[in-house]
């Protein structure tokens, strides 16, 4: 049986679901405590904000990880440059 192939960095498609999930849930919790301290859209606006900014600190991390350069190997011994 064949080795497993080797990973080719991080899992974007997971790493989006966590980006949109961050905005999602900071709005919804900023949705949750207006409607209980009656403070409409004070903290759905802030926390809006704070998620988005989450998320896209979160996928800047993803971005530089994807574009992060492996080291060079050095060629065999024996092989011409």
């Amino acid at each position: 049986m064949p080795d497993d192939a080797p990973s080719n960095g991080p899992n974007i498609p997971l790493g989006y679901f966590v980006a949109g999930s961050e905005m999602v849930s900071f709005t919804v919790v900023g949705l949750v405590l207006d409607y209980l301290l009656g403070t409409l859209p004070g903290f759905t606006i802030g926390l809006t904000l704070i998620g988005v900014v989450a998320a896209f600190w979160h996928l800047t991390q993803m971005a530089r990880a994807l574009t992060a350069k492996k080291p060079k190997q050095s060629p065999p011994e024996g092989s011409a440059p």
